[in-house]
């Protein structure tokens, strides 16, 4: 069953990682887009920033969701050294529990922000600003999914598989 949820995990980072890589695209095509409409094409389409704007929030949230999985999300580490093994468990339990909470607040509150946005139009684009909410409820759940998962894998003691070179999971970059 911890093999299991650990696959669950693992395959949402995975298409996590994958939809950033995408919107880490689309951020560029459009940011050159505009570059170069302004200065060589200058078409009528005007709507390159906002399309760029828009991924970068989502590109925002799925790379919170990603540095949170990865474990290099920005934290005080002044006293790791200090503490002994079983503190610095608790303090990730407690961090995790921490973070499931305020992200559950965020994801209550995020869908009235939903509501309210579909009603108003992103000039020049076929988008509302509901999309842009939509990255903070979509990033919000998955960061509630992995940590919870993360959570219950470190309660049960369960260890992912390393590698041959001794990493695991965890030691991954995103």
């Amino acid at each position: 069953m911890l093999g299991y949820l650990a696959r669950i995990e693992a395959g949402l980072a995975f298409i996590l990682k994958v939809a950033a890589i995408i919107v880490m695209v689309i951020v560029a095509i459009f940011t050159l887009g505009s570059a170069s409409d302004r200065y060589i094409y200058d078409t009528a389409f005007n709507a390159y920033d906002q399309i760029a704007q828009l991924a970068l929030v989502w590109l925002t949230f799925i790379g919170i969701v990603l540095a949170f999985r990865a474990r290099t999300n920005i934290r005080v580490d002044l006293v790791d050294g200090m503490l002994p093994s079983r503190l610095l468990a608790a303090r990730d339990i407690i961090s995790d529990l921490a973070a499931i909470g305020i992200f559950g607040v965020i994801q209550w509150k995020v869908w009235r922000l939903v509501e309210v946005g579909a009603g108003q139009v992103i000039m020049g684009t076929p988008f509302s600003s509901d999309a842009t909410f939509l990255a903070l409820a979509v990033g919000s759940a998955a960061a509630i999914a992995i940590l919870s998962i993360r959570l219950v894998l470190r309660v049960a003691g369960w260890s992912a598989p390393r590698t041959a070179d001794g990493t695991g999971p965890e030691d991954q970059a995103c």
